[in-house]
Formats: structure tokens, sequence, C-alpha cells
């Protein structure tokens, strides 16, 4: 195989996909390698070691879900209504393109049981997107109502994408979706 130059950042992108395909510890370094172009000593020229290398995934997904859907809930101007209308569009093109659902999710499920190493990380995303959903819900509901209600959301989105991976259909994604903006709507 040739070696090609190639930027960490291409290097990220290509290896999210392998960990959504494969989980962390079915990912070996020669995958990532492989799936970058690189020969594997020439990717531990850019990273130290596979946790590096997830890491450094699930920071790249957060700043991507950052910038392309949790500021959507901030954005000047449109309704509340119209941003979680877009912002699930935005989701679920995230989750259904590709292999694997939801990175964070599987990555939890995957490794928490074992170590808590992504745990921080993961953490730190779901607060993102609680916040982003409480912000839109200000509006309608109060105190813990917001908190409750932003949970709830996040657990019935991440809950169909378990059903779409299992039954291969985005029926499920969907209608959570559909929910999630009906709470916005509402009340």
């Amino acid at each position: 195989m040739p070696i090609q130059k190639t930027t960490r950042e291409e290097i990220i992108k290509n290896s999210i996909k392998v960990f959504r395909r494969k989980g962390y510890y079915r990912t070996s370094m020669s995958d990532l390698a492989k799936e970058a172009g690189l020969t594997k000593g020439a990717f531990y020229h850019h990273f130290n070691d596979k946790e590096e290398v997830m890491r450094k995934s699930l920071q790249a997904t957060i700043n991507w879900f950052e910038k392309r859907v949790f500021s959507i809930a901030y954005e000047e101007g449109p309704s509340n209504e119209e941003k979680i209308v877009k912002m699930g569009e935005v989701i679920f093109q995230a989750f259904t393109q590709g292999d694997g659902g939801c990175f964070f999710a599987n990555t939890i499920l995957e490794t928490a049981h074992v170590e808590d190493t992504f745990t921080k990380e993961i953490k730190h995303y779901f607060s993102l997107w609680e916040k982003a959903l409480q912000n839109m819900l200000k509006d309608k509901y109060s105190g813990s109502e917001i908190e409750e209600m932003a949970e709830r959301m996040i657990a019935d989105i991440e809950g169909s994408i378990i059903l779409m991976q299992l039954y291969k259909d985005y029926k499920p994604l969907k209608k959570a979706l559909k929910r999630s903006a009906l709470s916005i709507l509402e009340k």
C-alpha cells in the first residue's frame, strides 16, 4: 500500500467511520490505518494509541454537533418551532448516514461497564444537547419541567436509534423526532 500524505483531521474523519461501524474494542490500529490509507507505522506518527484516536474522534464529533445541530437552538430569528424542525432534520441525517447509529451511545454502552475512559466526552455531548433543547423549551415549560422534557426527548431519540438499527427502518427515528417537535409546539 503506498503511503499517502494526510492530516490528523482526515485521519480522525476516517477513524470515526470505523469506530461507528466496529466499536471501540473491535477496532484495531491496523483497521484505522487501513481506512486512512496509511501503514500502521505511519499512523503511529500521528497518534500514540487507539485511545487517543478515539478521544479525538469523540471530540471532533462533539464539535460537529455543536456547530451544526446544537447551535440551531440559539439562532436569532427563527421560532422555536422552526428551530426544532431544522434540528430534527440535521439529526436525522447525522444518525442515518453511514453505519452505526449514535457514536456516543454506542461507545458508552460498549465501554462504561469496563472502564470510564470516555465518560467525560460523552457526558459533555449529552449535556450540550440537553442545554440546546432546554433553551427551546424555556418559553413553554418551567424549571424542572424543562430538564425533564429535554431528558425525555433525548432518551426517546436515542431509543429510537436503537430500534432503527435493530429493524433496519428509519421510522422509529422519524417518529421520535416528530414527538420532540410536538413537545415544543404544544402547551
